[in-house]
């Protein structure tokens, strides 16, 4: 008497398969997941290059805050864009960015408080938001200036670390790891779906 044959029992090979539309859920999460970090690093980069290069060739300025004298308005951190604009186009409660006087060096970011003038010409009285009272100079109103387009909050403090020595090598190795790691998976990915299929 030949016994039968079991064909109720599953082959090794499709018993050991993971199933397949869980199989092809991981595979999507991970790609969503290193495309999402791939596109967070982009975006860093071209937010770094808005502050750093666009300004040499693009009519516009971008300075970080660092200090609260304008908030709660433009908090501290945060990195403000500026348009030029003629000095007798600005009016009172425009934010302007100017030299302060006596420190060439250093850039102020106040509002246009009131719009005077003396013996040497007209000029801009500027307050911070967070002060109690105005600035204790006058800022010349001639020429052209620059006057706040929009500011983002917060941004300014990942872009300062992001200039410091480590910042710039973490902004090259992050990318290419990423990079790397996905082409892996991709090379990965292909080598597992040649095995599939009935023998």
């Amino acid at each position: 008497m030949v016994e039968g044959t079991n064909t109720d029992a599953p082959s090794p090979a499709l018993a050991e398969a993971p199933p397949q539309p869980l199989r092809k859920r991981l595979a999507l999460a991970g790609r969503i997941g290193s495309w999402l970090l791939v596109a967070a690093v982009t975006l860093v980069v071209l937010a770094l290059l808005a502050v750093t290069v666009g300004p040499r060739f693009l009519p516009y300025q971008a300075l970080v805050v660092r200090s609260g004298s304008m908030a709660p308005t433009i908090p501290t951190g945060s990195i403000v864009f500026y348009r030029q604009i003629a000095a007798g186009d600005v009016k009172v409660g425009d934010v302007i960015v100017f030299s302060k006087p006596g420190d060439p060096n250093e850039r102020v970011t106040h509002r246009v408080y009131e719009i005077a003038k003396d013996a040497t010409g007209p000029y801009f009285l500027t307050k911070g938001d967070a002060n109690g009272a105005p600035d204790d100079w006058h800022v010349p109103a001639v020429g052209k200036g620059w006057v706040e387009a929009f500011h983002v909050p917060v941004a300014g403090y990942v872009l300062y670390d992001l200039q410091s020595t480590l910042g710039r090598l973490l902004l090259l190795i992050i990318p290419a790891a990423l990079l790397g790691l996905i082409t892996l998976y991709e090379i990965w990915r292909d080598r597992s779906g040649h095995g599939e299929g009935p023998a």
